[in-house]
């Protein structure tokens, strides 16, 4: 990896962290594949937070995830995300994607980025990919976010994800985010990525 490429990852989130609410969030939408070189991705996400009595977990209930993102290059992608919270405050993130090791039917990638929430929080996934057909992904993986509130809460999820391609330029999927630590709650999503080459 290149010294330009180590700034870039590490540049992105600290400006995103410091010009305005933004972040990263892999609790939502986890794909180990990155976007091709320039391309870009657009979706919409809904899902449910199912409060499991977590302290001062006030956002339950419905949330609706708006998403981009763009190819910087074959191994590395930026994204953006935007959460609407029924019950609760939006949630803004960034975060770059990077591809570690890919064979044929399966990718293992590292998802890194900062968010915005109830406070600023830094987000690092680990997330691997296994296609055994071209139009069916199946995905697990490990997610972390720390929220830099009052006190440091961490919190941690189980991925588990299954992704259709419905063709070259649509992606439909659903989501199974298994909590894992006392502060995390269970999530379930389905949602729609279209890619723009």
């Amino acid at each position: 990896m290149t010294i330009k490429r180590l700034r870039l990852l590490f540049l992105v989130p600290l400006l995103a962290l410091l010009l305005g609410p933004a972040g990263i969030s892999a609790q939502v939408v986890n794909f180990a594949k990155t976007l091709p070189q320039r391309a870009f991705s657009v979706g919409i996400t809904p899902s449910y937070q199912m409060d499991r009595n977590v302290v001062m977990f006030d956002a339950g209930g419905l949330a609706v995830f708006a998403s981009a993102g763009y190819g910087l290059q074959y191994s590395v992608d930026l994204n953006v995300k935007y959460g609407y919270f029924v019950n609760g405050t939006d949630y803004a993130s960034v975060d770059l994607q990077y591809l570690i090791h890919e064979t044929r039917q399966s990718y293992f990638s590292v998802i890194a980025g900062l968010h915005r929430w109830d406070a600023y929080g830094f987000d690092l996934t680990g997330i691997y990919s296994y296609a055994p057909r071209y139009w069916l992904n199946l995905t697990v993986g490990v997610d972390m976010d720390l929220s830099f509130a009052s006190d440091v809460n961490p919190r941690f999820w189980v991925p588990l994800n299954a992704g259709f391609n419905a063709g070259e330029v649509m992606f439909v999927f659903v989501e199974y985010n298994l909590p894992v630590s006392e502060r995390a709650w269970d999530i379930v999503a389905l949602g729609i990525n279209f890619i723009i080459r």
